[in-house]
C-alpha cells in the first residue's frame, strides 16, 4: 500500500525550499532510519524532484548532517535574541534556558534524530556537529558565568551546571508525556527551583 503523503505549502524562496527538504528528511530519517531512507523517499515526501535536493545537499549524509545540525542553528539564533531583552544576569539566564527548552520542544524530531543517527555521520561531520553543539551550550554557560560574576550564584563548576541544564531541556522533549499537567514553562521553572537552590549565593 502506498505511503500517505504530506501536503507541503508551495514556497518560492531558496531558504524555505531548503527547510521543506529538511522537514521531510527529519521525518523520514526519524521514522524509518537513515540507512533505509533514500534521497528519492525524501523527495517524494517533500513533493519535489530528487535532483532539486542535490542543488542544496551534496549527498544523503550531507542531508543528515544538516538535519541534525538544524537545531543548533536555531539555538544560536534564538537564545541571543532572548537574552538581549534583559539586562539583569539572572533574568538573562532564565530567558536562555526557557528558550533552549522551547527550541528543543519545537524541534523534537531533529533533537531525537541526533541521538539516533549521529553515528551514521563520518568522523569529520561528527566533529563538526560537536562543534556546533558546543557553540550552542556556550550560550548557556555564558549566562551561568555572568550569574557567578554577579554573585547571584556561588562559585561553581560552570560546565557541570550547563550540562545539567542541557539534560533538563532534552528530558522535556523525551519525557514530557510523563508530566501531562505541566506546561513546558512550568516544567523549566520547577526544575530550576530544585536545581538552583544549592547554587544560589546566600
Amino acid at each position: 500500500m502506498p505511503r500517505p503523503r504530506r501536503r507541503y505549502p508551495l514556497r518560492r524562496s531558496s531558504e524555505a525550499r531548503r527547510e521543506q527538504i529538511l522537514t521531510a528528511a527529519i521525518l523520514l530519517f526519524g521514522r524509518d532510519g537513515f540507512h533505509r531512507t533514500t534521497v528519492q523517499d525524501v523527495a517524494d515526501e517533500a513533493k519535489i524532484s530528487a535532483g532539486l535536493i542535490y542543488q542544496y545537499f551534496r549527498d544523503k549524509e550531507d542531508l543528515l548532517f544538516a538535519a541534525i545540525g538544524e537545531i543548533f542553528d536555531v539555538y544560536n539564533r534564538e537564545i541571543p535574541l532572548a537574552v538581549q531583552q534583559h539586562t539583569e544576569p539572572f533574568a538573562q539566564f532564565k530567558a536562555a534556558i526557557q528558550t533552549y527548552c522551547r527550541v528543543v520542544d519545537e524541534h523534537r524530531g531533529a533533537a531525537l534524530l541526533g541521538y539516533r543517527e549521529s553515528r551514521s555521520l563520518s568522523r569529520a561531520k561528527i566533529k563538526a556537529t560537536m562543534k556546533k553543539e558546543l557553540q550552542s551550550t556556550s550560550l548557556l554557560a555564558g549566562c551561568v558565568e555572568r550569574c557567578v560574576t554577579a554573585k547571584i550564584f556561588r562559585p561553581i563548576n560552570v560546565d557541570v551546571l550547563t550540562y545539567h541544564l542541557v539534560v533538563l531541556a532534552h528530558s522535556w522533549a523525551l519525557n514530557a508525556w510523563r508530566l501531562p499537567r505541566l506546561t513546558r514553562e512550568q516544567y523549566v521553572e520547577d526544575c530550576l527551583d530544585i536545581i538552583l537552590k544549592p547554587v544560589l549565593a546566600g
